[in-house]
This record gives structure tokens, C-alpha cells and sequence, in this order.
């Protein structure tokens, strides 16, 4: 719920001040300026794996790049229909987040990992420049490749965002993008037993026996699409009011596909999914078009900032689930309000509203932010929503052949959250619940399920980061509790800390951290992950006992060129006989070197210049706020 709720306030939070700051926009909101700062090195840098980055960790197959879902229950954003297939929506790159930067001349920066082996490895590359103080072109692009330490355990991701910022005139302005993402993923469906490293002859994780061992069985997901966003300002009162007129579409091409073709000793592992011994295949293709239309007025100054926005959203849908096609739509109402009378207090609320065949569906979340100064900064907020069953919970075919078709209610789910900030102390306190009525998930066996009594999940957590000279010290605690225990088996503890020097090294032309990152959770029985659906299930069979996890880092910038060594999982130096599941049976890797550097290029941007074209790099008076 903070999530979304820090989304929504994301604008009305002023950046630090920073020498070496860069400024950026989205399309969506091209008023709004977000600061991206270079105090590297720190946590985000150095915690490459994109499962780490949060405040509590993802749950993976072990592998860096491989299906993930968050350990930490957080209620769904959806709105409208959803195919249910997420594994990898953690790396993948969307449209609406492509930056656009504010510079003079080009920004690009860098940033590349190395692992074990020449096949682990990952990438980032970012690139913005802006033609003739006018048109600006930006591209992201990541890649993942890693070959992990278990047997046919490999993945394979690359994602490239690429638009264009026309600046047609002072009144209207054009976004067009194109974003694509393509996931591969071996699936070994786990190692079979991990006793074999209890006998004294450790061969190496390569060494264990997987569930998969015909390896043949892979996914391939991939996306295609195209965004076009119009911005047309009506007219600009004496007062600094706006009014705006944004038509937003998007064409979308996703297509989902799972297949083992060789079935003589992987047959045992799909069980009730097992309909050819030929082989399995799981394929979907989606096809959508969506047409927004928002009228907006807003006054984006610093002081007595708001904005009122109503609008109408309509998507086509053509879902080819083989053997069956089937089309329809989604057609929803839309608005958003944000009242800001002073620099210390805001409100924030948006919400949608289902029509036609969508009647009784909705979105509704609303936060609450008072600033204090040195007392702290305080965000209340709420939400509730009802949505339609993703479409994997109503149906799903195997090899052409219909597995189950069911009817399943609507879930209806319900948050309230607070949160607290002390920056001056390095403290962050948090507390939320949420309710959720017909709560559907997988079963032991990763067919859809739905309860009909309500699951309440209450969740605390704080962060605490101090420093006693150059010694830093960062920690997360965060708690939570379930009412119904046989279908939520997420660890009810966690905890992460870093115990580091950070200081200026060498006259002070060096940045170094260097310590110790820890992490920790209570025990728990993973899910099992079933690779034919996509989906993460329920299971009864293992449980994970508290594992200490331990990495060693060295971090550094100077100037604009960062570095990072890691060893991570120094546990497995003293212990080779145990393992660390997340998921059920795909095992966590043991100790590895981790390589990492980043570099920025920024010697040709200098602050100044013509702001109509979005060439400056520092933001228009009044419009300079952060995320």
C-alpha cells in the first residue's frame, strides 16, 4: 500500500541539493522534474540483483534473472482484465518509465556486472540527448545472462525502451515510444535432493540431481509495444493554472509460451498437467489497444501546488489462449486530485470506475502527508479496489486440451497504512493491513484455488541507519501476521543490516564502502514454483529453517566511475551441507565473486539553456521536485 501510496506523492517531495544532480521527466507528467543524484557508492549499486533492491527481499529460483515474486504480501494494482502470468515483471522495462533527461548536450551511463563465469553476467545502459535545444531522444536498455550453479538452470533477459520528446510548441508537446522485452528461462524444476552434499564429497552444485532431467523444458515470454502520448495546454491563467487536454495510446503484443518436448523422464514432475506424452506446451498470445483521454488542469508551482483530472479509458482485447480466440474490451472511468495549499501538507487521491462489462469494478487509494521539519514527515493512506480474476485462475489449456475452467469471484481488497519519517535519525517506521475478500491462489498440487473467508495481513517494519564516525550501521526489521496460515506461507520475520566503513580515502578523491551486508528470516515453508503455468503454488513438503546470509563488499567511486567487489553467501565457506530455498526446491547459489562497475558520462552537460525545447539541466522555477 506505501508503495503506491509513495507514487503518489512522489511529485511534491524536493530533491537534495546535489552538484552533480540530473534532472528528468516522464511522459505522463512532462510538468513534473525528478532529480537523479550521483552520491554513489551505496546500497542500490552495489545490491545489483534487482530481487535485493527492496525493503525486503524477492523470492527467486536462485538464479540472478530468474522467476521472482515479493516475500513481503503487498495488495494488487490491477485494473481490469490480466492474463496472470508475472514471473518476470521484475526486470522487465515499461514504457511509461523511460526518463527523459533535461540536458544540454548527451548523458549516458553505464553500468555492467560480472559473476563466476563469462555467462553470468548483467547490463544496464542509459542515453539521452536533446537535438537542437528541441527534440530529445532517450533510451534504456538491460540484459541479463546468467548460466546459475545448478543444471539447466539459465536465463536469458534483454529489455530496450526507446522514445522520442517532440516539443511541437510552448502548448503542445508529443511522447512516442517503443518498449520490448524478451525472457528465456531453462526450467529445471529444482534439484531433486540436496543431500548430496551432506556425504563429505562435494562436487559443486553442478553436481545435484534436478527435477527436469531431461532438460528440455524452457520458457519464452516477449512483449512489443508502441505508446504515443499528446500533451495540449488549452491556456495558462495569471495565477499559473494550466489547463490540459492528454490522449494517451498504446498497442501492445505480448506472447507467452512454455514447452517440454521430451517427456520420458520430466513426465512425473506435471502430474495432473501431464496430457501428452509427446510433450507439453502452454501458449497465449495477447493483443491489446489502449485509448485514454484525460482533461487536467493543474499549477505545478512549489507553493499551493493541485491538480484535478477526470478521464475515460477503453482497451481492446484479443486473447488467443489455443485452441480458443475470444475478444472484448474494458472500458473504465478515471480521476485524480491532488490539493497541496502549502509546502508541508497534501492530499492525494485517484480512482477509476468500471463500466459496461466491467460494472462494480474499482480503484480508489488516497494519502495523507504532512511535513513537520525536524519532527519528521508523517503519510497516511488507504485503498480499496475490486477487479476480475486474472485469467489463469478461470482457465487454462495444456497441448490444446482444457485443464479447468471454473467460475471464481470477484476479489475485493481493502489497505490502510501509516508511515512515519525521521530523517534527521536515519529512522523510517511503517505500519499497514490489508483484507482481502475471495483471495485466490494455488494449491499444493498448482491448480487455482479461491477461499471464501477472508485473509487479514498485518505488517510492521522499520529502518534505522546511523553512523559513529566513519562506521555505518543500516538496518530493516519488518513483521508480519496472517489470520489464515493454510494458504498465506510467507516468512513472518525478516531482517537485513550493513555494518560498513564510508568515508573519502586517498586526499579525499576516492569514495569507498566497505563491509558486511546480512540478511535473515524467520522460517517458513516456501512456494514451489510450476513452470507449465507460471505460477507459484503452495507446498507441503519443505521448510526452511533461518539461514544467515552473508556478503563481503568493497564499493568505490571516483569522480564519475563506480566499482564493486562482492563474495557473497560467505556461509557457504563454513557450511556446505546446507542450503537456502525461497522457493521450494530450487536451492539459493553458494559462495560466488560478484564484479560490478558503473560509469556516467557527464562532461559535455552544463546547467543553462533554453528551457522550451527541454534542454536545460536544471528544471523551471518552482517545478524542481523529486522522487
Amino acid at each position: 500500500m506505501l508503495t503506491a501510496a509513495r507514487r503518489l506523492s512522489a511529485q511534491l517531495v524536493a530533491p537534495a541539493a546535489d552538484s552533480s544532480a540530473v534532472f528528468y521527466l516522464y511522459p505522463n507528467t512532462p510538468e513534473r522534474y525528478y532529480v537523479k543524484s550521483d552520491t554513489l557508492p551505496d546500497a542500490r549499486f552495489r545490491f545489483y540483483d534487482p530481487a535485493r533492491q527492496t525493503m525486503v527481499d524477492w523470492g527467486t529460483l536462485g538464479n540472478l534473472g530468474s522467476s521472482a515474486r515479493p516475500l513481503w504480501f503487498s495488495p494488487s494494482e490491477r485494473q481490469g482484465f490480466d492474463l496472470g502470468a508475472h514471473p518476470f515483471d521484475l526486470y522487465r522495462l515499461v514504457p511509461d518509465s523511460l526518463r527523459f533527461y533535461r540536458q544540454t548536450r548527451t548523458f549516458s551511463e553505464v553500468f555492467f556486472s560480472q559473476g563466476r563465469t563469462q555467462n553470468d553476467n548483467m547490463m544496464r545502459a542509459v542515453f539521452s540527448r536533446t537535438f537542437g535545444d528541441s527534440i530529445t531522444f532517450s533510451l534504456d536498455y538491460r540484459a541479463f545472462n546468467n548460466i546459475g550453479q545448478y543444471r539447466y538452470q539459465a536465463t536469458k533477459h534483454s529489455g530496450v525502451s526507446a522514445g522520442i520528446r517532440w516539443p511541437v510548441s510552448d502548448r503542445y508537446q508529443v511522447f512516442i515510444i517503443f518498449n520490448s522485452n524478451s525472457n528465456r528461462q531453462k526450467e529445471n524444476g529444482g534439484i531433486a535432493t540436496d543431500t548430496i552434499f551432506d556425504d563429505g564429497q562435494f562436487g559443486g552444485a553442478i553436481a545435484a540431481p534436478i527435477r527436469l532431467p531431461d532438460q528440455r523444458a524452457q520458457t519464452r515470454i516477449a512483449d512489443r509495444t508502441l505508446l504515443g502520448v499528446q500533451h495540449l495546454d488549452f491556456g495558462k491563467t495569471a495565477t499559473g493554472r494550466i489547463f490540459r487536454a492528454r490522449h494517451t495510446l498504446r498497442s501492445s503484443n505480448q506472447e507467452f509460451k512454455f514447452f517440454d518436448t521430451n517427456l520420458q523422464a520430466d513426465s512425473l514432475f506435471f502430474d495432473t498437467f501431464f496430457v501428452d506424452r509427446r510433450g507439453l506446451r502452454h501458449y497465449t498470445r495477447l493483443y491489446r489497444l489502449d485509448n485514454a483521454l484525460d482533461l487536467l488542469t493543474f499549477r505545478p508551482k512549489a507553493a499551493a501546488a493541485d491538480e484535478l483530472a477526470v478521464g475515460v479509458e477503453h482497451t481492446y482485447f484479443r486473447l488467443r489462449q489455443e485452441p480458443r480466440d475470444s475478444a472484448f474490451s474494458n472500458l473504465f472511468l478515471t480521476g485524480r486530485f491532488i490539493a497541496a495549499p502549502t509546502g508541508r501538507l497534501s492530499f492525494q487521491a485517484r480512482g477509476a470506475l468500471g463500466l459496461l462489462a466491467n460494472f462494480g469494478e474499482y480503484r480508489a487509494d488516497a494519502l495523507l502527508s504532512l511535513d513537520a521539519g525536524r519532527f519528521g514527515r508523517l503519510e497516511l493512506a488507504a485503498g480499496s479496489r475490486r477487479y476480475p480474476p486474472a485469467q489463469l485462475y478461470r482457465e487454462l489449456y495444456v497441448s490444446n486440451r482444457l485443464i479447468w475452467r471454473q467460475d471464481v469471484k470477484k476479489p475485493v481488497e481493502t489497505s490502510l497504512s501509516a508511515r512515519y519519517a525521521l530523517p534527521a535519525w536515519g529512522l523510517s517506521l511503517q505500519a499497514q493491513t490489508h483484507l482481502v475478500n475471495n483471495y485466490l491462489y494455488f494449491d499444493q498440487r498448482g491448480l487455482s484455488a479461491q477461499t471464501l473467508s477472508p485473509l487479514q495481513v498485518l505488517q510492521v517494519a522499520g529502518t534505522l541507519q546511523r553512523a559513529i564516525g566513519p562506521l555505518r550501521f543500516d538496518n530493516t526489521v519488518a513483521l508480519q501476521r496472517a489470520n489464515r496460515t493454510d494458504v498465506f506461507r510467507l516468512p513472518a520475520w525478516f531482517v537485513k543490516s550493513s555494518v560498513y566503513f564510508s568515508g573519502a580515502v586517498f586526499a579525499k578523491k576516492m569514495d569507498l564502502e566497505a563491509g558486511l551486508d546480512f540478511r535473515i528470516n524467520a522460517e517458513f515453508r516456501p512456494e514451489g514454483y510450476q513452470p507449465l503455468s507460471w505460477q507459484f503454488h503452495l507446498q507441503d513438503s519443505l521448510t526452511q529453517k533461518p539461514y544467515p546470509w552473508a556478503d563481503a563488499f568493497i564499493a568505490f567511486r571516483v569522480q564519475t566511475f563506480r566499482f564493486f567487489f562482492r563474495y557473497e553467501n560467505l556461509n557457504a565457506l563454513l557450511d556446505k551441507s546446507r542450503v537456502f530455498y525461497q522457493t521450494a526446491y530450487y536451492a539459493q547459489p553458494f559462495g560466488a565473486i560478484r564484479l560490478g562497475i558503473g560509469w556516467r558520462f557527464l562532461d559535455g552537460n552544463e546547467p543553462g539553456g533554453s528551457s522550451g525545447g527541454g534542454g536545460s539541466s536544471r528544471p523551471p522555477a518552482g517545478v524542481g521536485r523529486g522522487r
